[in-house]
């Protein structure tokens, strides 16, 4: 059976298989597993459950168990665990009932603040769950997009109770240096954020959402879909329902940004850190930052205010998927009697030039021909009646061409091609849309031979070309 990886992230905990490539469920229906856990008579409840109940019972559920990852006696011990190890444990349990049947090896990507004796017990957690784990790698190497042999190489990450910021030094090897990690956490993020609301709501309706238990659960329940509404508008209507009553208030991106300031402020003093010890005087840093953080309301605005930065969203569960590939390439490394941890990785650190067209794609004049095919990185794919569906997805998806490398902003089944005459219609089925010659494209278009296609941001390119043979690839 295919190998199987595990991003470990208290935030959210991700799982991919080789064969097909791609991320599993983990919890229920859901591709991440947040680290919370709540005490119930009869089990220990973990995941997206309890982190749907955690504000129902506040001074009974924990989500601190990956972050403090010990086995220290809990302060308050309940009948399920005595202390965090046996918490991680229960939602380890949990996870891999649900992934194994998709592989029988695992490995796992690990974030930069875990000690040996976290990464000790994580072994022993491993085995005690008959949970194959062959070896270990260090988050943000796995995660890494692709290199930067002009900047300083830097992850940011964010974590229930930690942010992250990451030196990657690149060479023969991508190396983990170096991390700064902050106190300010997506809980500590969340908190402010439902506080700010919950007064919002006061101010302007007298309505507390903060005064009931499950008002206030169900904020925090609807902040994830809050930011990605956030992403795509300046504010949003915000509405809650009590009892035969409807409450409205604007919620506005500033309004959060303004509350995560101390967050991102702190974030930003470690990037210039980092920046000036492995950097050179007017030497751009380019950013890799997570799915985890990328979205948060705030940060874009801080990151692009900064002189020389660039900034590379990853795609969600790069680590899982990147150390999949990673550990591919470096067949061989398990140990023996014991499991590897790999803090770097070969990389192609010297720029190489983009592919060219295989010799049979003869591509001719404007004048003489017309689109039967479409080019990306040096492949190309005939067109025909038939839909070309184009996404990062894979064939379960009915994907035909598989976009990878600048994955930002790529729909899994992002657009498709299909042949009318002497000319190409595009229809977009993306999120944050496709790119024609530059020009966004609203639902459908046709396109002429020679045309460029973007996907994404900074995004892939394909083209629009005609080929001698109709049929060749």
């Amino acid at each position: 059976m295919p190998l199987l990886s595990i991003e470990l992230s208290d935030a959210g905990i991700m799982a991919a298989a080789k064969d097909p490539p791609g991320l599993l469920q983990v919890d229920g229906a859901d591709v991440e597993s947040p680290g919370f856990a709540l005490p119930e008579k009869a089990r220990l409840l973990v995941g997206r459950a309890a982190e749907r109940q955690a504000h129902l019972h506040p001074l009974e559920y924990n989500n601190g168990f990956w972050d403090q990852l010990s086995t220290e006696p809990l302060k308050q011990p309940n009948a399920h665990a005595r202390n965090h190890a046996e918490m991680a444990y229960a939602h380890l349990a949990q996870i891999w009932e649900k992934i194994r049947k998709h592989g029988d090896e695992v490995i796992m990507a690990v974030p930069s603040f875990f000690g040996l004796e976290q990464l000790g017990l994580i072994v022993g957690i491993a085995e005690e769950l008959s949970i194959p784990l062959r070896g270990m790698v260090a988050l943000p190497v796995a995660a890494a997009s692709k290199p930067c042999p002009d900047g300083v190489l830097l992850h940011l990450d964010i974590h229930l109770h930690r942010s992250e910021v990451t030196f990657l030094e690149q060479g023969e090897k991508l190396t983990q240096k170096s991390a700064a990690v902050s106190g300010g956490g997506l809980h500590h993020l969340y908190s402010r954020w439902v506080r700010a609301i919950g007064e919002e709501f006061v101010r302007t309706t007298r309505f507390d959402p903060l005064h009931l238990a499950s008002s206030e659960q169900e904020l925090y329940d609807r902040m994830p879909v809050l930011i990605a509404d956030l992403q795509r508008s300046s504010s949003v209507m915000f509405e809650m329902v009590s009892g035969t009553e409807r409450y409205r208030i604007n919620v506005s991106r500033d309004l959060l940004r303004k509350k995560a300031q101390g967050v991102f402020g702190e974030m930003g003093r470690m990037i210039g850190e980092m920046r000036r010890r492995n950097g050179k005087p007017g030497q751009p840093v380019i950013l890799q930052v997570s799915h985890r953080i990328g979205p948060l309301p705030g940060l874009k605005e801080m990151l692009a205010a900064m002189d020389g930065a660039r900034v590379m969203e990853l795609e969600p569960g790069s680590a899982a998927l990147g150390a999949l590939r990673l550990w591919h390439e470096s067949s061989g490394q398990e140990a023996k009697g014991g499991v590897t941890l790999m803090k770097s990785r070969p990389w192609p650190w010297r720029e190489t030039p983009p592919p060219q067209p295989p010799s049979s794609v003869e591509a001719v004049s404007y004048r003489s021909a017309v689109p039967t095919h479409a080019l990306y990185r040096g492949l190309a794919y005939p067109l025909s009646s038939r839909p070309l569906v184009i996404g990062s997805g894979g064939p379960r998806e009915g994907v035909d061409i598989r976009i990878y490398g600048q994955l930002a902003g790529v729909s899994r089944r992002h657009c498709s091609l299909e042949l009318r005459g002497d000319e190409v219609l595009l229809t977009d089925h993306s999120t944050y849309g496709t790119f024609v010659d530059e020009e966004e494209v609203s639902g459908t278009a046709l396109l002429k031979l020679g045309q460029f296609i973007r996907l994404g941001t900074p995004g892939e390119t394909l083209q629009i070309i005609g080929c001698v043979e109709r049929d060749g690839t």
